[in-house]
């Protein structure tokens, strides 16, 4: 599993500010660790560890996260919709009034997590761990394929019916 690395480009001797961030993983983000509001659809963070890094806001729309090591990851009000989150690390991620529409969480560790107010329709949890620190409060469940494989109903809001 490879670590996000890079290099922060700073015009010191100028005094201008944080300028931008390249090197291994760079897929917008202004520090290694800050992708808040970046336009990463598409990106692969596929076997990486992006452990505590923020994507707040973020467009991550098929993004690939698969096997991950992604735990305690802001995701607030970030779009991942189409997302492949399978067997990715995610304990104590937080994707508060976020999007992941359609994403695949299928074995995925979701214990701790906190999805109040996402908007999971048609979402992929099969086999995935949750536990009671896993949090649905108001989480729009309505056709997502539930860790026990059964299909959630239209309408569920928090628990799969």
């Amino acid at each position: 599993m490879k670590k996000i690395t890079g290099l922060v480009v700073l015009a010191t001797m100028l005094g201008y500010p944080l300028l931008g961030w390249s090197g291994e993983g760079s897929v917008g983000c202004r520090t290694p660790s800050f992708c808040n509001w970046a336009d990463l659809k598409g990106k692969s963070y596929e076997g990486q560890d992006v452990t505590e890094m923020s994507f707040e806001a973020a467009d991550m729309t098929g993004v690939s996260l698969k096997n991950a090591k992604a735990d305690h990851v802001v995701f607030h009000i970030a779009r991942l919709d189409k997302a492949d989150l399978s067997g990715a690390d995610l304990a104590g991620a937080t994707f508060f009034s976020g999007s992941a529409s359609k994403a695949n969480f299928r074995g995925a560790n979701l214990k701790g997590v906190n999805f109040t107010r996402t908007n999971l329709s048609g979402a992929n949890l099969k086999d995935a761990r949750i536990d009671n620190s896993t949090i649905f409060i108001h989480a729009n469940l309505s056709g997502t394929t539930w860790v026990d494989g059964r299909v959630c109903a239209e309408g569920s809001d928090g628990v799969c019916k």
